[in-house]
């Protein structure tokens, strides 16, 4: 197994070569369960790499916590069944979670699965978010971010099935780089690693869509530009235009599309 828990080694058998074998790499999945307390709230499937990130970007993220010092500890163990994760909160955050009411099982990095009432997610779309940092990003900046984030990405050269998402300040320097197998997961992750550094500013990469889940994560952070690889949906669109975010989809080597407050990106 890697050293960070992302993929494991197997034996397989190629169709262009039945009769002998190979060494391929699988991502990692595994249950953890998170625990607020000593009280259950959720199961999600994630890879078992960095999952104090991840449980201090999933608590922020989600609205569970308004700052990484509203959490007092962090206690992972894992054991036959998958890995538990309980955080020690305070006390007023604790009350307001008990509104937030969620089933004990998840799938792979999902949004808003399990949550039993549209209000909440209502709530998320009509909440007042920080204000953005600003900063101005050349294009040339950007397509050199989208070039070192793809070489960045060993886990998904080795298995091409793990999600990445990078935090780079505003000269395209990588501050940060998370993975996972699922989208969400990976910008969880990313949060929490933000938020223990303590860095500031910046812009991120991921290397999926950008759905409105995706861009609900960045929203409660300050960070003005979210760029996807892949295409936003019409939600994550409006969310983004509404909030002042700046959103960019499709972006590859030499080309990329701004769906939302392009002022931001200059020549």
């Amino acid at each position: 197994m890697n050293s960070r828990n992302l993929y494991s080694s197997f034996e397989v058998s190629d169709s262009t070569e039945l009769e002998g074998k190979r060494e391929d790499y699988l991502t990692n999945e595994t249950p953890i369960a998170i625990s607020y307390n000593g009280i259950s709230h959720v199961v999600m499937m994630a890879t078992p790499n960095d999952l104090e990130d991840f449980a201090i970007g999933f608590s922020f993220s989600e609205g569970i916590v308004q700052s990484k010092d509203d959490i007092f500890d962090i206690q992972i163990r894992k054991n036959s069944n998958g890995t538990e994760i309980n955080l020690e909160i305070d006390q007023e955050n604790f009350i307001n979670l008990k509104k937030i009411k969620r089933n004990l099982s998840g799938k792979t990095g999902c949004g808003i699965c399990g949550v039993e009432s549209l209000d909440y997610f209502s709530d998320r779309l009509n909440r007042l978010y920080p204000s953005r940092n600003e900063i101005l990003l050349k294009k040339d900046i950007i397509f050199k971010s989208l070039s070192d984030f793809n070489n960045s990405q060993e886990a998904h050269s080795k298995t091409g099935s793990i999600h990445a998402a990078s935090f780079f300040d505003s000269n395209g320097k990588i501050l940060s780089t998370s993975e996972d197998v699922g989208r969400h997961n990976a910008l969880d992750k990313l949060i929490g690693s933000i938020l223990a550094k303590r860095l500031n500013g910046g812009f991120v990469i991921c290397s999926s869509r950008a759905s409105y889940e995706m861009v609900q994560k960045i929203l409660v952070t300050k960070i003005p530009i979210l760029i996807a690889i892949s295409a936003p949906t019409s939600m994550a669109v409006e969310l983004a235009k509404k909030n002042n975010l700046t959103l960019i989809g499709f972006a590859r080597e030499k080309r990329f599309v701004v769906y939302s407050h392009k002022e931001r990106i200059i020549e």
